[in-house]
């Protein structure tokens, strides 16, 4: 079974809030080219990232970093 990347999860999380994309990149006040690169999967979730996306979808930013943690040693 492959492992599922964090950002299919924050697709899924954006879209079951009824947040477009741009809307939640916007109100999460994420740069665009930030964003955009955690969104496709090309760039890793860090911790600042982590507390914005927390921020917004009412989790522990350490939610977040374990999600990635464990991709990461997936792969």
């Amino acid at each position: 079974m492959l492992p599922i990347h964090p950002a299919a999860l924050l697709q899924n999380a954006i879209q079951l809030r009824g947040y477009t994309p741009e809307s939640f990149r916007s109100e999460a006040r994420m740069p665009p080219r930030l964003f955009n690169a955690v969104l496709s999967g090309k760039r890793r979730i860090k911790l600042g990232t982590a507390m914005r996306l927390s921020r917004m979808l009412g989790t522990s930013p350490w939610v977040w970093i374990a999600f990635q943690q464990r991709y990461d040693k997936a792969i």
